[in-house]
């Protein structure tokens, strides 16, 4: 379970603008306690659990050091851009366009920003969504709808703003 989930779950803490540090000790502590716990917990699904537990501790700690949780979007895109050999001009503007999008998404509230990333940063599947965040399958579907709708508003927005 450890080997399946951490690194899911550890990823998606740094999308959500968990430090790297931050994220080790979230996804080492959530694992250990759950470890610690297993046999006194009756739940129906681990992994959504563990999910859940891991994203209540970076909340925790943003509540305790006073930050407020904002979207990312991973560097390594843009570093494995430069080696695949794009100019350097190619790389600045993807990285202001991911800036731009980062800017839209922090707009969205906490639940569609998730949705969004977990859907197509981290490249889940609707069932994979629904097990984790433990809803079902038809609620991500319209709320992921009505997800991508609203950063279509709000990105028309910022263009308009841009321009």
């Amino acid at each position: 379970l450890y080997r399946e989930k951490s690194r899911v779950i550890f990823r998606y803490l740094i999308k959500i603008g968990c430090p790297k540090e931050d994220a080790e000790d979230i996804v080492q502590t959530t694992f250990s306690k759950a470890f610690e716990h297993m046999i006194h917990l009756n739940v129906d699904n681990p992994s959504a659990w563990l999910f859940r537990v891991s994203i209540n501790n970076y909340y925790d700690l943003c509540r305790k050091q006073k930050r407020y949780p904002h979207a990312q979007i991973d560097e390594s895109f843009f570093e494995n851009m430069y080696q695949m050999g794009e100019d350097g001009e190619q790389i600045v503007l993807k990285k202001e366009h991911k800036n731009e999008i980062e800017t839209v998404l922090n707009q969205l509230s906490p639940t569609q920003s998730n949705l969004l990333l977990l859907k197509y940063e981290l490249d889940l599947s609707y069932e994979e969504i629904s097990v984790l965040l433990n809803m079902k399958v038809d609620t991500i579907r319209t709320t992921l709808y009505r997800s991508r709708n609203t950063f279509k508003q709000k990105w028309s927005e910022f263009v308009e703003r841009q321009s």
